[in-house]
């Protein structure tokens, strides 16, 4: 399948991705380009700064890259005609980003657990002080 190598010196972005819809594809393809487009909207621009995303359609491949590539994602066409993505590699500040934010939830988890359990039991000794009146 004919593949299509397009820099984006600034970074992956929306505008590269619509350039690409402009210039005229099929709608199977133009909703898969779309999906790319509201995948990159829902990151952090640093993310797509040093990436390649790789858009699989039907006719054509289409390779969008820019800076060290160390983040690839792939957009596709799942079994079920559905479009689906999936992260080829991560670099290592996204790695670390995204394990520094699941550690956040746990500890955000463990402290509302922790508060919670404690407002309870406030409430219980208020409730046994009120009946001792």
């Amino acid at each position: 399948m004919p593949q299509e190598r397009i820099n984006c010196p600034s970074g992956v972005g929306p505008s590269d991705i619509a350039a690409v819809i402009r210039q005229g594809v099929s709608e199977r393809d133009r909703l898969l380009l779309q999906y790319a487009i509201d995948k990159i909207l829902n990151s952090a621009l640093w993310v797509w700064k040093d990436s390649e995303v790789t858009v699989l359609g039907d006719a054509k491949d289409w390779v969008f890259y820019s800076g060290s590539t160390s983040n690839k994602f792939v957009v596709y066409h799942d079994g079920d005609d559905k479009q689906a993505n999936k992260w080829q590699s991560k670099g290592w500040k996204l790695f670390l980003h995204e394990r520094a934010s699941d550690i956040w939830s746990w500890a955000k988890g463990v402290a509302e657990k922790y508060i919670i359990g404690m407002i309870d039991r406030i409430d219980k000794k208020a409730i046994e002080w009120f009946k001792l009146k």
